[in-house]
């Protein structure tokens, strides 16, 4: 298997300088680099620079993702407005993700590796692009994106039996896109994700609560929310304000914290109620199947010499497909009547007169 490695970066918040872009160019000449991005593909050795430190000073975004199955998100968060401590519960200290706090900026790092890389080199790659929104949603307050963080680290083993569960986002059983997205970068167990949604209370609708909520603010609440925005207009007030809103109001939905023991053992109900549902939905689409394949056997019966004439028509006229569809009813319609010694006759005949129809007979080789 080639070696296939993929670096991109974006930033989001500002634009790199003409002297940035330069800084870029030395660390890497085959770069595809513009004021916002920065982007290299590498089939032999890799990229002569810390992805963290190119992060740390110049973009938002990063994503790595290699053939072989490691695959690395890291996102930089202004850490003003987070509500750090929730997000740390969620990055335990033996976890394959971490998060580090860096002067003003938070740094969000998923990471995930594959013990067994056979097959990576057909798998689908990551996106930066779909993955990217994921920034904005936490800054808006959604946890569910770190919390999935904190899933990855209870599948690989690196949380405790009887630790507890950090506090669980709402929705999760609804992910965004962007967060679906993170479930396949970090290869999260379905079960075990349809473990942490169980129980939980949908959602209401909370946009014209949360109008309210603004408007009942105190005049000096509005002048510091509006402050804020004065002093630092890159902020996304919006998004802030929401995060505040869902912070005071997330303890009346909130469910008890589950020990890592517990979700496993709901992740193990979980699979067996899906695998259970999965053999049932195969057995009736068997049962269909079959229904459908007498009553087709049914009509053949009834003037099996007009289809071989159809049979060897279809053939002689090169519809292959449809011939090879036919010719398998025809075997089992003599599979059902004892009778294959006579549809192999037949179809000896058949094959003498069309030798020359390869297509056809080669096609029914294969499902032979």
């Amino acid at each position: 298997m080639s070696e296939h490695q993929v670096y991109e970066f974006v930033a989001l918040d500002r634009p790199l300088t003409a002297r940035q872009m330069a800084e870029l160019r030395a660390i890497s000449t085959r770069a595809e680099i513009t004021p916002t991005r920065f982007w290299n593909e590498y089939h032999r050795g890799g990229l002569g620079a810390d992805p963290a430190q190119l992060l740390q000073r110049y973009f938002d975004a990063h994503l790595y993702d290699s053939n072989w199955g490691d695959r690395r998100l890291m996102l930089r968060l202004p850490r003003a407005g987070l509500d750090v401590k929730a997000l740390k519960a969620c990055f335990p200290a033996r976890s394959p993700s971490a998060l580090t706090v860096s002067g003003n900026s938070v740094m969000l790092d998923f990471q995930v590796g594959d013990e067994d890389p056979s097959g990576r080199e057909d798998a689908p790659s990551a996106s930066l692009a779909a993955l990217v929104s994921l920034r904005t949603e936490l800054q808006r307050g959604d946890l569910r994106g770190a919390y999935l963080a904190w899933l990855g680290a209870v599948q690989a083993g690196s949380v405790a039996s009887f630790a507890k569960e950090p506090l669980v986002p709402e929705e999760l059983s609804t992910l965004s896109a962007a967060q679906q997205a993170l479930v396949a970068l970090l290869r999260l167990d379905e079960d075990l994700l349809a473990a942490a949604a169980h129980g939980e209370k949908k959602r209401e609708d909370d946009s014209l609560a949360f109008r309210a909520w603004v408007r009942d603010l105190s005049p000096k609440d509005q002048m510091r929310w509006l402050l804020s925005a004065v002093d630092a207009p890159e902020r996304p007030l919006g998004s802030e304000l929401l995060r505040a809103f869902r912070a005071e109001h997330a303890s009346a939905n909130q469910r008890p914290a589950r020990t890592v023991h517990e979700l496993q053992e709901l992740m193990v109900a979980q699979r067996a109620a899906r695998e259970r549902a999965e053999s049932a939905r195969a057995r009736a689409a068997t049962a269909a199947a079959m229904r459908r394949l007498q009553r087709r056997l049914t009509a053949l019966s009834r003037d099996v010499d007009g289809a071989w004439a159809r049979l060897e028509a279809r053939v002689a006229t090169s519809e292959y497909d449809e011939a090879v569809r036919l010719a398998e009813d025809l075997r089992a319609l003599a599979t059902r009547d004892d009778d294959l010694a006579g549809f192999a006759a037949r179809f000896a005949a058949l094959r003498g007169r069309q030798a020359r129809r390869r297509g056809f007979f080669d096609r029914w080789k294969l499902r032979d």
